[in-house]
């Protein structure tokens, strides 16, 4: 909840580079608390790793992430793109069949079989990559187009934490009344007008409408990424509960990483194209606007065009945000399983 302001703290009176360091103490302590305060049952068991299915996966991994990194760079070098996506292409199909004869599976074929399990990855999978677009490009606003800085661009994503909190007690309640579904729906309900707002605002929006956003959105994620966990780990068998909620978490870190690589796409044209259209503005202007501390160094007649080529490449990236709930609403419609099934 501190973290967005406190980071744009950092990058406010130090530098960016500090923010990374700030991990070392916490980390460490976190480390001590586990020590000391968690105490667990230890139960041995006998089981061979999975030592060709962790490759595989680890290969298929690497191979589209670093496609989609490629593919957000400009110029694109559309060969080893290809080389990637094939790599990715036969490490799964390896994968696959490594896993229906291996004695002690990495991922078990047999949670594909569930449809909850596959519906409520691939919603959280969607909502994970709008939710990475949201962090990223909402700060882009406040900065480039409103001009606050960068610990006011943290304010502006801090109540989505609180609500996101609110939203995760509200899932655990909501679940011994009614089923995933409906909660699935009301969270992504929640998600969608947040969305449709960001897609419809102008420009020079108060900065108090993003605070709403952000607490519309917060609502929303807390409520998504609680009841999936929850619904995935219900349909699977006690022994399975770990596989399916790390597999879960991998679905949210992917949606995450290859969607901020496609948001760069859509920002990186959008903008250039609206360099190439409008006289005297140059890519090197842009990354100027969005930083206040260099935005006052471009003059006031050129500052309004390029603050509007900035508004139309965030417009487009929340469009595809827009698009991306939609289809996770879609998706969510087919786990009829999880209508009138509700959770103990």
């Amino acid at each position: 909840m501190i973290a967005p302001l406190l980071g744009g703290f950092i990058v406010d009176h130090l530098s960016w580079h500090w923010i990374f360091f700030i991990n070392l103490p916490i980390g460490l302590i976190v480390m001590f608390m586990v020590q000391i305060f968690l105490h667990e049952d230890k139960h041995h068991s006998t089981s061979k790793m999975d030592i060709a299915g962790t490759t595989w996966l680890t290969i298929m991994l690497l191979a589209v992430m670093y496609a989609f990194q490629l593919v957000g760079q400009d110029p694109i070098n559309w060969q080893i793109v290809a080389v990637c996506f094939l790599i990715t292409v036969i490490a799964t199909v390896m994968f696959i069949r490594t896993e229906r004869t291996a004695d002690d599976p990495l991922i078990p074929m047999e949670l594909f079989d569930n449809r909850t399990f596959v519906v409520q990855n691939i919603v959280v999978f969607l909502v994970s990559g709008f939710l990475i677009g949201y962090e990223v490009y909402l700060p882009d606003w406040t900065q480039g187009i409103l001009g606050l800085r960068a610990s006011m661009a943290g304010f502006a994503v801090t109540p989505s934490s609180l609500m996101w909190i609110v939203g995760s007690f509200l899932a655990g309640k909501l679940l011994a009344r009614t089923s995933p579904y409906r909660i699935i729906n009301l969270s992504l309900f929640f998600i969608l007008v947040g969305a449709i707002i960001m897609v419809l605002i102008p420009a020079y929006t108060p900065f108090v409408a993003f605070l709403g956003i952000s607490m519309i959105c917060g609502t929303g994620f807390g409520l998504t990424v609680t009841t999936s966990i929850i619904s995935v780990q219900n349909e699977v068998k006690p022994n399975q509960i770990g596989v399916a909620t790390s597999f879960n978490t991998l679905c949210r870190t992917l949606g995450q990483t290859l969607m901020i690589s496609i948001f760069g796409i859509v920002m990186n044209t959008t903008m250039l194209r609206g360099v190439r259209q409008t006289e005297h503005t140059s890519l090197k202007m842009m990354d100027k606007l969005i930083n206040p501390l260099t935005a006052n160094q471009l003059s006031d007649q050129i500052l309004p065009q390029l603050r509007n080529i900035l508004y139309h490449s965030l417009h487009n990236v929340f469009v595809v945000g827009l698009i991306l709930i939609v289809i996770a609403y879609i998706c969510n419609l087919f786990d009829r399983k999880n209508k009138k099934q509700r959770i103990n």
